[in-house]
């Protein structure tokens, strides 16, 4: 999909455009495969559960009883046919394999790449895109379970059930949107361990991501859980894929020990360097070390920094990666290790305290629900921030109306009553309320 020569950017990454252009044929092309009553099609119910975390809905209770309005307002804006109600809802999706959504965010990933301008934007180092993979959970209860559920024992003897995913975001070190690519689901099979879980996870979800985006120039950015050699050969295993992954003494003692050699012996360099944010760090860096004794084949480059926060405490940071590290190219290798706390901040922490009801209970199923509604709710995120990156609508109702909570709080209630043919015209509405001059 490429950008038309008569559609701004702005157009291009808005709700109404990418929506009907993207997500709708995508949602429309998975065949019903339920073989129980189809009275409603498995594409309407597809996004009725996408609405629910556009909308910034707190309950699937909505779909019980709703004013004509609001039933006129999801047909034109989010293209729904009839829809059942919560429960019924609820048992249609709980029926979809949630793996056949994934390739959702392959056409999200698309039309991103469509735009030669929102790929320059993005690009963090030469042509090279950088994607943050971190673990999370979405779903947990003492009393509802399900089959596919994880469990954890507590100390009073108590066992919750939950479920979790590894994620895999594009992000920028300067740049606060942050994009979902894909997202593994961790399976009972994977263990009990922390570990064996995530590390067990990153195998299928590598595996997928090659096959998904098999011409994307990547740079993984990974924490300390993944700087083992079976991860680092995978990784290497693909010509255009590089890594910037943490490090730490207990974990990587032989690492560590051939860099304070070397540092002795005057053979690693340092340098002062001074961040776009004004941070001023020291940072140490060698390239070719092993990178641990059982696994001396593996080499890797290693960085240290050193730094202050804004409390004068010590901030301390340490990665290897296959990027031959030089003076010229290691404030940036910093700051792109340093980017992978960007999914945690401002996709996990911006689903669950900004309106997204990221660990609300819309129903767990007996299946696949769960993991159904985490995919539909990463999408809707996924189109809000393109709409951050590029809309200058939703721009300029956000820089007014300060927050993204108070910007949903009016979109839900104009569009319970006043009739609007798309998002775009919903968002002047809001405009036209608090007074916002639209360009």
């Amino acid at each position: 999909m490429s950008l038309q020569a008569n559609l701004s950017l702005s157009d291009y990454c808005s709700f109404d455009h990418v929506y009907r252009e993207v997500l709708c044929p995508f949602f429309e092309s998975l065949d019903d495969q339920r073989d129980f009553s189809q009275s409603y099609a498995l594409a309407d119910c597809l996004k009725a559960g996408f609405s629910i975390y556009s909308l910034k809905t707190a309950s699937m209770y909505q779909f019980r009883k709703m004013a004509q309005v609001e039933e006129q307002n999801l047909s034109t804006v989010f293209r729904m046919g009839p829809i059942p109600g919560d429960n019924g809802l609820r048992k249609v999706l709980d029926g979809l394999d949630s793996e056949r959504l994934r390739h959702g965010f392959v056409k999200l990933q698309e039309h991103l790449m469509g735009s030669a301008e929102l790929v320059r934007r993005y690009r963090a180092w030469q042509d090279y895109l950088v994607v943050s993979v971190d673990g999370v959970e979405h779903f947990c209860s003492k009393k509802v379970s399900c089959p596919r559920c994880l469990t954890r024992k507590h100390r009073d003897d108590s066992q919750s059930n939950y479920h979790c995913m590894l994620s895999a975001a594009l992000v920028h070190p300067d740049r606060s949107e942050v994009f979902p690519l894909d997202h593994e689901p961790i399976l009972r099979s994977d263990g009990q361990v922390k570990n064996d879980c995530e590390r067990n996870a990153a195998y299928r979800l590598l595996d997928h991501f090659q096959q998904a985006h098999n011409q994307l120039k990547t740079i993984f950015v990974m924490d300390a859980l993944y700087s083992c050699g079976p991860i680092i050969r995978r990784l290497q295993e693909v010509d255009h894929w590089r890594y910037v992954i943490g490090v730490k003494e207990d974990g990587n003692a032989h690492l560590f020990g051939q860099f304070d050699r070397l540092n002795e012996a005057g053979r690693v360099k340092w340098m002062d360097h001074e961040d776009s944010k004004g941070q001023k760090w020291q940072v140490a860096y060698v390239n070719g070390l092993e990178l641990n004794a059982s696994t001396t084949d593996v080499k890797v480059n290693m960085l240290y920094a050193m730094g202050k926060d804004a409390k004068g405490r010590q901030l301390v940071f340490s990665y290897a990666t296959n990027i031959k590290l030089t003076k010229k190219n290691v404030g940036r290798i910093l700051a792109i290790g340093r980017s992978r706390w960007k999914i945690e901040n401002e996709t996990f922490n911006t689903l669950k305290n900004q309106g997204y009801n990221f660990k609300h209970n819309y129903g767990h199923g007996k299946e696949y629900l769960s993991t159904v509604m985490a995919y539909l709710m990463m999408m809707a995120f996924w189109l809000d921030q393109l709409q951050q990156a590029a809309n200058r609508t939703f721009n300029a109702l956000l820089t007014e109306l300060k927050t993204r909570v108070k910007l949903w709080d009016s979109l839900r209630a104009v569009f319970k009553l006043i009739e609007v043919k798309s998002m775009k015209q919903l968002h002047t509405k809001i405009a036209d309320m608090y007074c916002v001059w639209l360009i």
